[in-house]
């Protein structure tokens, strides 16, 4: 990928601060308003949950879409994700039924693309000792700068109701459409990228029925011939993709790849640790707080004082010291402590549900162990690990399991919670600790990782090309970019 102009450090992080604080503002601000959400929209839970699914969902797809950046350009993929996601925020403002605040989230789910692509374009413009601290600051901002969004979020919420929340949102998205396309360089286009369109397609669809067959089990039920039929399906469109894969001359994923060290079980664990803490803070949380029969009877603004900006502020320690530490410590030794965190502080949760200060202290030692920590190290680890012919793979891949994971754990919290009896006690504390199951089998994938400096590779990672280098990890890096030098990534 070239670049056609040239770009300051600064300039670089503002526009990427811009695209991903869009997109954690469409994550974070709903969350304090989800109640306010459901009561304004007619009281149907299971379909504002749904609503939440399909926004993950629209993550995963449009990570499944993003190595068109690479031959599209990847300022243009980012701004149109931007616009997408401002569409969204649009919709969700004007909704008065579930159905249109569903599509609304949905393509506000699309914004996710600013963090594989933030953490690949500060890898391809910033030298090695850079990319590590640069990294945690933009984790930083994606996990919320400070909290005051979701302070802002519920005290709106509570005072005006909750569509000013998506109106606020929008102005986000339009300030960020304007920044990125400003400040970032157009790419050059590259014709000899072809995109691999059947293999996106199936794998699009594939994606999509798995995750429709995840997001209804609360309505359909396990046993459902839709919900069979949907998981069937999609388990089927992902074999097919994997056995055209083999056989195209330029695939979207080297299925090799797949089968190695330095890519599945990293891909597991956002599967597995976003599931636990998406389904316990975007959707268990926020109605059990606010609960005033057996929950803590929090309104929306106390709940995000208490619980929502708690976990932002022990983001902002957490995320800038992974990124600063990693290259001392380890990258991998980095996931593994935040996964361990996590496990302890979900457990904890799952056994003392009732008690308030346990909530907000292990709410936000879950979130910010694994954002600030795992989370940090996982994408870091997704760029170091991907191979040298496709920069964008693993960082893609890593995204959209992220949103799968996401996806999981919503569905999976609804399901639970509704087959236990619904708004109970016990339902609320067995949904947790089922979510806390979810963060044990993220912490066994991490255990699987390799570390980035072993002598693993995939075949022929270790040739370099023209204008690269091998860096002291063993993973090929382009040059950084010079002041007067043209960049080729």
């Amino acid at each position: 990928m070239n670049a056609v102009g040239r770009v300051s450090s600064g300039s670089l992080l503002t526009a990427l601060i811009f695209a991903i604080t869009s997109f954690q503002f469409a994550l974070s601000m709903t969350i304090p308003a989800l109640p306010a959400v459901i009561d304004g929209l007619g009281g149907d839970a299971g379909a504002i949950g749904l609503a939440q699914a399909l926004f993950a969902m629209a993550g995963a797809l449009a990570t499944v879409f993003l190595p068109l950046s690479d031959r599209f350009g990847r300022r243009n993929y980012l701004v149109g994700a931007l616009v997408m996601g401002a569409l969204g925020a649009l919709l969700c403002a004007l909704a008065v039924e579930p159905g249109l605040f569903a599509v609304g989230r949905f393509l506000q789910g699309v914004g996710v693309v600013a963090i594989p692509l933030s953490n690949i374009l500060t890898h391809q413009y910033l030298p090695p000792a850079r990319f590590g601290r640069a990294l945690g600051l933009l984790s930083m901002v994606n996990l919320g700068v400070s909290g005051a969004d979701a302070l802002l979020a519920g005290w709106l919420a509570d005072t005006y109701g909750h569509r000013v929340v998506f109106w606020i949102m929008l102005i986000g998205q339009v300030v960020a459409v304007v920044t990125v396309a400003r400040l970032l360089p157009a790419d050059m286009p590259d014709p000899a990228r072809r995109p691999d369109w059947t293999g996106m397609i199936i794998l699009a669809f594939g994606i999509v029925s798995l995750l429709t067959g995840i997001s209804n089990v609360g309505t359909w039920g396990w046993d459902s011939p839709w919900t069979l039929g949907t998981l069937v399906g999609g388990l089927a469109l992902l074999a097919v993709f994997v056995a055209i894969e083999k056989r195209v001359t330029r695939p979207l994923i080297q299925v090799s790849h797949l089968r190695s060290r330095r890519t599945w079980p990293l891909l597991l664990v956002p599967i597995f640790a976003m599931g636990g803490l998406f389904g316990l803070t975007i959707f268990v949380l926020p109605l059990y707080g606010q609960d005033s029969t057996v929950g803590l009877g929090l309104s929306a603004l106390e709940f995000a004082a208490l619980v929502s900006v708690p976990s932002s502020v022990l983001n902002c320690i957490f995320a800038p010291i992974a990124g600063g530490i990693a290259l001392r410590v380890g990258w991998r030794r980095l996931l593994l402590v935040g996964l361990v965190g996590m496990t302890v502080c979900m457990a904890v949760l799952a056994v003392f549900l009732p008690v308030l200060w346990v909530v907000i202290i292990c709410s936000a030692g879950a979130s910010a162990l694994f954002f600030g920590l795992s989370g940090t190290a996982a994408n870091g680890l997704a760029v170091l690990l991907s191979p040298k012919e496709s920069s964008s793979f693993l960082p893609a891949m890593m995204s959209c399991a992220f949103s799968i994971g996401a996806a999981l754990g919503i569905s999976l919290a609804v399901s639970v919670l509704s087959g236990l009896g619904g708004g109970t006690q016990p339902a609320f504390t067995g949904t947790v600790g089922v979510l806390a199951g979810m963060s044990v089998l993220a912490l066994l994938a991490g255990t699987l990782v390799p570390d980035p400096g072993s002598r693993e590779t995939d075949p022929g990672s270790r040739e370099t090309g023209p204008g690269s280098r091998e860096t002291d990890l063993g993973i090929e890096q382009s040059e950084p970019l010079g002041k007067d030098a043209p960049h080729h990534s």
